[in-house]
């Protein structure tokens, strides 16, 4: 088996695990930073809403950010960063952390919110989701 081989066998191996120990719908406590940045074209406003972790509606002009910070058990059946996102009277929703993927959210997460969905850097290269 190759060197790739191996590696893509190991990580799904590891992903077995942590999902089996996430039967239960409860991850063990984790310390999240996410933060969100309207980088819609057009000068448009964006809404962002993150029920399960802020009640508040935010509204980001282009360029503008806003983070929160989580600690505490996280819900694989209602995750806190499950969040809404409207402009033009389009909403959106996205899945901002997966704690099992997302390793390096508890550092710092940051969302770059375009049209075609959540984008955000993965060392150098910035990597776009399709909208959920």
């Amino acid at each position: 088996m190759s060197s790739f081989g191996r590696r893509v066998l190991i990580q799904w191996v590891f992903v077995g695990v942590l999902l089996s120990l996430a039967e239960n719908g409860i991850c063990d406590e984790v310390y999240l930073h996410v933060e969100v940045t309207n980088a819609l074209t057009g000068d448009v406003d964006l809404t962002v809403y993150c029920k399960n972790i802020d009640p508040t509606q935010r509204v980001l002009r282009y360029g503008e950010s806003y983070e929160w910070d989580f600690s505490g058990n996280f819900s694989t059946t209602d995750p806190p960063f499950l969040c809404y996102f409207k402009w033009s009277d389009l909403p959106r929703t996205y899945n901002l952390v997966v704690p099992i993927w997302d390793f390096e959210c508890k550092e710092h997460c940051q969302w770059f919110i375009r049209e075609g969905g959540p984008c955000k850097y993965y060392a150098t290269n910035l990597i776009c989701f399709p909208w959920n």
